[in-house]
């Protein structure tokens, strides 16, 4: 049995997903069943754009593009709070996308980065 909203799958006897409160169906549409990792290709290679130590930074950033809905990732983010200065943590953007980020970062002040959006 599977839910036709979310996608999970419950053991036998199950009627009802209570997550998204609809009835489960026998077999998802061929949509669902597709896998949902997508496959690294030319458009989806993601590049750094800027990089930087300071969280500060990470949080305006990360304020940004989420406003745009940009996809991104900031290759160790999480090991900035427990390294603090020995790794920078560094913003990598679709390929597709850099032209935007780099529009609207150019005005950013990154502290104490290595490289920055306006190279």
């Amino acid at each position: 049995m599977f839910c036709p909203n979310c996608g999970a799958e419950y053991r036998e006897g199950f009627t009802h997903c209570p997550d998204c409160d609809v009835d489960l169906v026998d077999k998802l549409p061929e949509e669902k069943t597709k896998d949902k990792n997508i496959e690294a290709d030319e458009d989806q290679t993601f590049i750094p754009i800027l990089s930087t130590y300071n969280l500060g930074d990470i949080a305006l950033i990360k304020s940004v593009l989420d406003n745009e809905g940009i996809e991104y990732f900031l290759q160790g983010e999480n090991t900035a709070y427990i390294r603090g200065y020995m790794d920078p943590t560094i913003l990598m953007v679709r390929n597709d996308q850099v032209k935007i980020v780099k529009e609207l970062l150019k005005d950013f002040d990154v502290k104490w980065g290595m490289f920055s959006a306006n190279q």
